[in-house]
């Protein structure tokens, strides 16, 4: 790959960071990160007209093809993630326009994809993800949530959970047991479903820190009429490999970790120890170098995965390699930097605390990408199986 920007990608790459400065400059004083949209009403309404924003702009639609309104390409949609990330914007809905849009294209029925697009395009649309059950998560082939066809309408019954913004979204995109007699991973149906069903419970799973991200869905003879599937029936498992794929490629997650590196490395400028700037100390400056060349490498990656998507040659171990690398990161990140500030990485909401608090709040849910998407675990044995050719255990 030639990673030099044309003057053309250059002056885009510029409008992006305007736009997203011009936003970030307009959020609510309680919005603290893309988390908060979830938590708090105005961080919500913000994420709303944010994506409102984009869309008037078609920037939620890059790299689809013209007749469903895309516009530009794979390394618009690169540039433009890079900018959301770095002013840690929300408005581009990870579900409807990461996940949903890119399957529906690639498997989606022309009456699917003319009834559901157009709302992830504007971004009037809201989605989230009915995947995971108390007993199937990375084993989600294991679910039991049934989802039995009755003349031309599903009637679903069952319970999902960890349903990040099942709470705030207008629809879901789900997956369910049609057949509970065929074997594993062949009776598998994808259904889209309006979240203001009859018969949806939806109750909070709380963060430790109080926040409402999570939710237990409860489904209890929701009628989901049966246009609104994607694939086949019982051929649900091959959509959802589909869409695995987008989910775990996580360039928004690279791109949000840049900005942050920059204040890590801003406060190490700033701040004295024993009349010495921390960036000084070798120790440090070792640990933080190591930090960004992570960064660095991830970045590389993440452009890769955008060029593979581009020629729709993404394989499932290019997305698991990319998902581990930067949830590690991540992770490794929020570890140097508390441990870097000492007691004042433990504070969020004082004086006292450091940027805003960022850093107590990354070290309590950094290993929310470790876990969700399929455990890093679970994708080590994607790269080992499909990518390496490795024999699985017996």
């Amino acid at each position: 790959m030639d990673f030099r920007l044309t003057p053309e990608q250059d002056a885009r790459k510029k409008e992006f960071y305007r736009v997203c400065k011009e936003l970030f400059d307009k959020k609510p004083a309680s919005y603290s990160g893309i988390e908060s949209k979830n938590h708090i009403d105005e961080c919500w309404d913000f994420h709303r007209y944010c994506a409102r924003e984009y869309g008037k702009r078609g920037w939620l639609t890059f790299g689809w093809p013209a007749e469903y309104g895309g516009a530009g390409d794979m390394m618009d949609k690169v540039m433009f993630s890079e900018a959301v990330g770095y002013f840690g914007l929300p408005g581009v809905d990870e579900f409807g326009v990461a996940m949903l849009a890119p399957t529906l294209l690639a498997a989606g029925s022309e009456e699917i994809k003319k009834k559901f697009l157009p709302g992830v395009a504007s971004g009037e649309i809201m989605w989230c993800e009915l995947w995971s059950e108390p007993n199937a998560g990375s084993d989600l082939a294991g679910l039991t949530t049934t989802a039995i066809k009755k003349g031309d309408e599903y009637i679903v019954n069952g319970q999902k959970t960890w349903n990040t913004s099942a709470h705030r979204a207008d629809w879901a995109f789900g997956v369910y047991r049609n057949d509970p007699q065929a074997p594993k991973h062949k009776n598998l149906t994808f259904l889209l479903c309006d979240m203001k069903s009859p018969g949806i419970t939806v109750k909070g799973i709380p963060y430790m820190d109080g926040s409402h991200i999570y939710n237990e869905v409860y489904m209890d003879d929701v009628h989901i009429p049966a246009n609104q599937i994607v694939g086949k029936d019982g051929g649900g498992w091959a959509v959802v490999n589909v869409l695995a794929g987008f989910e775990r490629s996580n360039i928004g997650l690279v791109y949000g970790l840049l900005s942050a590196i920059e204040l890590l490395v801003a406060y190490c400028n700033e701040t004295k120890r024993n009349g010495v700037p921390l960036s000084k100390d070798p120790v440090i400056r070792n640990r933080i170098a190591d930090l960004a060349t992570g960064l660095e490498a991830v970045r590389t990656l993440a452009l890769h995965i955008a060029d593979q998507q581009s020629r729709h040659e993404m394989g499932l171990m290019d997305a698991a390699a990319v998902k581990v690398f930067s949830s590690e990161l991540m992770e490794k990140m929020a570890q140097i930097s508390t441990d870097l500030l000492g007691p004042y990485g433990q504070v969020s909401h004082s004086e006292f605390a450091k940027m805003h608090g960022v850093w107590e709040s990354m070290y309590q849910t950094c290993f929310v990408p470790i876990v969700s998407m399929g455990t890093n675990e679970i994708q080590r044995n994607i790269i080992a199986w499909y990518g390496l050719g490795l024999p699985r255990m017996k």
